[in-house]
């Protein structure tokens, strides 16, 4: 593996977080004390969380010309992401998501995805992809065209290349695109999942069945995300369950994002299994423990505190995998 950065395609959005005593009602109103506005997105969020870490990762999507697209500017240049490859699409505005966040912690989102669906084929960059370590996809980038179409442009000089691809599929996605997410699962080196999308594009049993099912099929690193039940690693070598760690869940917004995160840093560092796994849970579990995304979710100091409070309460073998994960962040 080149040592690159992780190329990040998928939606860039403005995110407003919504914390409500109670979801209203139809014709009701739903009333909050305070609303975070910050930029978000799958790609964006785990992009922020891996920048927190020190790996070099870019972005690959659309902004429009308004406000938001400025506040997005003007939030990335405070990181070290790189935003090169971001296109701007002044006829579009950019993708916004209101996100209504209930006392136990679960996050409704309603998006307009504006100007992302925009990305054509003419803006994927094949500097972009050959100088990349891993092309990370986010499935929503295959619901519409020209992202679509540009997504398989990306894919095809990835292949090129010999740049690894990497896909969190999310749920709707693999509901709408089916064929698409079936034909993309044949080019990945990672799958990142959850067992409802996975039962359906594999028509597996469990999730240690879908991970399975997942490495015959060539693909070298899978998971399978169970929210507060863990989730499921897996390998050419082994499988590996992580439980979740215990947090108070004030906001699940970016918890998955995090995850995501942790798994490819864990690939780029060349980490065990369960190291890749217990990294990935914390920063969840991390991201879950605060309200909103972007800025809120966990960096390099935090993630270090968090597990070391971890140690004395896990097996031997989630002590083994903190303690190697302690050792990398605590050497990069």
């Amino acid at each position: 593996m080149n040592s690159g950065e992780i190329l990040m395609l998928g939606d860039i959005n403005i995110d407003t977080v919504w914390p409500v005593s109670e979801f209203p009602t139809p014709g009701r109103d739903g009333l909050t004390e305070t609303v975070m506005v910050e930029m978000g997105g799958a790609i964006v969020n785990s992009a922020i969380v891996l920048d927190n870490l020190g790996q070099r990762t870019g972005l690959l999507g659309c902004v429009g010309k308004d406000v938001w697209a400025e506040q997005i500017t003007q939030e990335l240049a405070q990181t070290n992401i790189n935003q090169k490859y971001v296109r701007v699409k002044p006829e579009r505005t950019t993708g916004l998501t209101f996100i209504i966040v209930t006392p136990d912690g679960e996050r409704t989102m309603f998006s307009h995805r504006g100007a992302n669906i925009q990305l054509e084929i003419q803006d994927i960059d094949e500097d972009a992809i050959k100088d990349a370590a891993i092309l990370h996809i986010s499935g929503y980038a295959l619901l519409e065209s020209p992202q679509k179409n540009a997504v398989w442009r990306a894919v095809e000089l990835a292949k090129k290349h010999n740049v690894q691809i990497s896909l969190d599929t999310g749920l709707e996605p693999v509901i709408q695109r089916p064929t698409d997410m079936g034909r993309l699962l044949r080019d990945l080196s990672i799958c990142i999942s959850g067992p409802q999308e996975i039962s359906l594009m594999l028509g597996s049993t469990s999730p240690e069945e879908a991970a399975d099912l997942l490495i015959s099929s060539g693909i070298q690193l899978a998971a399978i995300k169970l929210g507060e039940k863990g989730s499921i690693v897996a390998d050419k070598k082994d499988q590996f369950f992580c439980p979740c760690f215990s947090v108070d869940a004030v906001d699940t917004t970016g918890a998955g994002d995090s995850y995501t995160a942790g798994l490819l840093y864990g690939w780029m560092r060349g980490l065990s299994l369960p190291a890749s796994a217990v990294l990935a849970s914390a920063l969840g579990a991390l991201a879950a423990s605060v309200f909103g995304a972007g800025f809120s979710l966990p960096d390099k100091q935090g993630v270090l505190d968090f597990l070391r409070t971890m140690q004395s309460e896990s097996t031997v073998v989630l002590r083994n995998g903190i303690e190697e994960v302690i050792a990398d962040l605590g050497n990069s």
